[in-house]
């Protein structure tokens, strides 16, 4: 039996007819300039005027041919077009062709070259690599092509050349112009042309300098705005153009084009029809919080995306909640890189977010969805942004802090928060736990020593019985850096490191920077008491680390730090006094010139150290901490955001921060608090010195009364060095007018008398 082989045929059936210049777009010959072709007439033997018409007549022909992309006898390919690469196809006309049809005949050409051209990119663009958007990009070329172009061609253009023998080659360019076909290709192909253009850019950029380029503009620019707002950005750049970079490209050529309006119309319908699963992803970000991006294309990222599990402590981390979800720069609408100041972008980020923390929190899929209705596509013609961005953010927020405020008793946390960092109304309580390990606290500091093992025992002996959170959270440790060494790391990204940093030009420059930075901080350490070292480590649970972050977190330790020193050398001084004033040894009978250069010298000295530490405490207790901390829990307004509220309390910790006895004032407070410790050490060393003394051996006496001139003359410099700094704050203060007052009174209080031996 003989096997004869099949050959597939399709033709294109439009109205169930088959036009033949149509059916020829199936099967045809190669399309190649280098296949062999038929012979054509001679045009030379056309030169008698009555022939012109049969002239023109087989030109029109071979334009319809060209016009889908396929050869005639007198329009050809150029010699370089290879149908089986990338190269973009040109039409050669024949020379004998009269010039007059030559010009028509290279505009009318111009479309075939299109048609060519928008039939590969439509193929190109199916791979899933370009993304949704372009994928309907080139679903809606071919169907314009299929429904619009070759339609308009197999309907009017073709009818008119077989029934009527006049059909002029001018008349055929009347007809495409009415029907608006040839602009309609020529903004296709534009589209086209464009984004192939920023592909090949892409590829051939150096995209990871590009990638630091853009994130030191970045920190130059948060660096300058005014308000407190940070904006998460991803600055890497995309290998090709995709989603957001292809809207804003069509959007730019709205804009540029906006004194045509058919065209205007039929480049937003295009845009309308290509946004459409960029804007479903945009409108569950905003009413979800759900973001499904496979092909990486939309404006906001998943930087976790490509871990497959992720850790419980980064999962539910407040670092997470900063560096999870981040705007994508690259390819954003251009309503944003126009006339935008970032803040539409930060509502579009944390809305997301904010939902996002709502369905873990309360483990659900899914969000009920509000019956507000937005067509998304609408914001891509860069209408109604802030309206609708606006109402999902107020929405999102008020469901946040409905479930901080009603689920998670944000206020009680952080009242506890002050409580125990701070010791309001809980002052006796630290004042106990001081009393019960002075011992333990006055210890020189050693690694791996056994005081803080005593320390934390007892700590956790007396709050065992205690219910609230934060008590339950808190975990003592002795921090192996010791105060001076935290507060001074703190402070010390000065101006003229700020702009080293800036000056870097790539990111492996910025590493080294930053880890000599690391270095330099990190290659002293003082050793001190145990007490310069107590610290109070808290993890905040998911999703109140939303409201206090890391930083919070460690603003409340460095605070409650300085705080417990202040406690901790008033309660020395106390215990002094009592050795001074109580014990029968510095009771008993002295000479005149023992209690004249040695007694009262030494409780003059006392009291004036007592004294400065209690105006002290008591200043930035009252003046600094309840100002400051009072705005957070009682004053702040009821329609708050979950971001202003974590604003306000970032601000009200940096004021405290920024406070001069932890900023300006904090090196030369530490000098003075180690000469009140070997003070109070040189006092308490005294009971055998204090017998010879009262058995009338005034043989050290001398000695005595230099060191406790010497202590008292250095107190004295170091005190008035502190007031002078604080006139100098409090001078500069000129538009903190509470801070002023407050730092005016505390001068006042430390005006004592400087009279001494």
């Amino acid at each position: 039996m003989e096997v004869r082989p099949v050959e597939d045929y399709v033709v294109l059936d439009l109205e169930r007819e088959r036009p033949p210049l149509l059916g020829r777009l199936v099967n045809y010959q190669p399309l190649s300039n280098v296949n062999p072709k038929f012979r054509s007439y001679p045009l030379r033997e056309l030169a008698s005027p009555d022939q012109n018409r049969i002239k023109e007549a087989l030109l029109v022909r071979d334009l319809l041919n060209v016009l889908v992309g396929l050869e005639g006898a007198y329009i050809r390919y150029n010699n370089k077009y290879d149908p089986y690469s990338d190269n973009v196809p040109e039409f050669k006309i024949a020379k004998t062709i009269d010039l007059s049809f030559k010009s028509f005949s290279k505009r009318l050409a111009k479309l075939g070259k299109y048609y060519i051209v928008l039939g590969k990119v439509a193929e190109h663009w199916s791979d899933p690599q370009h993304g949704v958007v372009l994928h309907r990009l080139g679903y809606e070329i071919g169907h314009f092509l299929q429904q619009t172009y070759l339609r308009f061609i197999s309907s009017k253009l073709e009818p008119a050349y077989k029934n009527n023998v006049n059909f002029s080659i001018r008349e055929m360019e009347q007809l495409i112009n009415e029907g608006e076909i040839a602009k309609q290709m020529d903004l296709l192909y534009a589209v086209c042309d464009r984004i192939d253009k920023e592909t090949t850019k892409r590829q051939t950029m150096d995209r990871t300098q590009v990638d630091f380029d853009n994130f030191m503009s970045d920190l130059k620019d948060q660096g300058q705005l005014q308000s407190d707002m940070i904006l998460a950005t991803d600055t890497r750049i995309l290998p090709v153009a995709k989603g957001g970079v292809v809207l804003r490209i069509l959007q730019e050529l709205i804009q540029e084009n906006f004194g045509d309006r058919n065209g205007v119309d039929f480049l937003k319908g295009l845009l309308r029809n290509i946004s459409t699963d960029y804007c479903i992803m945009l409108e569950n970000w905003l009413s979800k919080g759900e973001l499904h991006d496979p092909y990486d294309e939309f404006m906001i990222v998943d930087t976790m995306r490509q871990l497959k599990d992720t850790p419980l402590s980064l999962k539910y981390g407040d670092r997470l909640w900063d560096t999870q979800y981040m705007i994508r720069k690259d390819g954003l609408p251009r309503a944003f890189t126009v006339k935008d100041d970032g803040e539409l972008l930060f509502k579009i980020l944390i809305t997301g977010k904010l939902l996002n923390v709502v369905r873990t929190s309360l483990g659900i899929r899914q969000l009920p969805r509000t019956p507000e209705t937005y067509d998304f596509r609408e914001l891509m013609e860069d209408v109604n942004w802030e309206l609708c961005v606006d109402e999902w953010y107020y929405r999102a927020n008020a469901m946040c802090m409905e479930l901080f405020q009603q689920g998670y008793q944000i206020d009680e946390f952080l009242r506890q928060l002050q409580c125990h960092f701070f010791g309001y109304r809980n002052s006796h309580n630290i004042m106990k736990f001081l009393s019960g390990n002075m011992v333990d606290l006055t210890r020189r500091y050693r690694a791996g020593g056994g005081e803080e093992s005593r320390i934390k025992r007892n700590f956790e002996l007396e709050h065992r019985s205690k219910e609230d959170l934060v008590i339950q959270l808190l975990n003592l440790q002795l921090d192996p850096h010791s105060f001076a060494e935290t507060i001074m790391q703190y402070g010390t990204v000065s101006t003229d490191s700020s702009e080293r940093l800036l000056s870097a030009n790539n990111f492996e420059a910025l590493r080294k920077m930053l880890l000599q930075d690391f270095d330099t901080h990190s290659t002293q350490r003082t050793q001190g008491s145990v007490i310069h070292h107590l610290q109070f480590e808290l993890l905040v649970p998911y999703p109140l680390n939303v409201v206090v972050t890391r930083t919070c977190t460690v603003q409340y330790q460095l605070i409650s730090r300085y705080l417990f020193l202040l406690q901790y050398y008033s309660r020395l001084l106390d215990d002094t006094w009592v050795e001074i004033n109580k014990r029968q040894m510095w009771r008993s009978q002295f000479e005149n010139t023992v209690r004249k250069n040695f007694l009262r010298p030494c409780r003059l000295l006392h009291n004036r150290m007592n004294q400065f530490i209690k105006l002290l405490l008591e200043y930035f207790t009252t003046d600094v901490l309840d100002r400051e901390m009072l705005s957070v829990t009682q004053t702040r307004p009821r329609s708050i955001t979950v971001l202003s509220l974590q604003t306000l309390l970032q601000e009200s910790l940096t004021n405290v921060m920024t406070n001069c006895c932890l900023s300006q004032l904090i090196q030369i407070q530490l000098q003075i608090l180690e000469i009140i410790h070997k003070f109070c050490k040189f006092i308490t060393s005294l009971r055998m010195e204090m017998m010879l003394l009262q058995q009338h051996d005034l043989t050290r006496l001398p000695i005595l009364t230099n060191y406790t001139r010497l202590v008292y003359r250095s107190f004295d410099q170091h005190v008035a060095a502190f007031k002078e700094g604080l006139f100098h704050y409090n001078s500069e203060s000129l538009g903190a007018s509470d801070s002023r007052r407050d730092t005016s009174r505390l001068l006042c209080s430390l005006q004592v008398s400087n009279s001494g031996f």
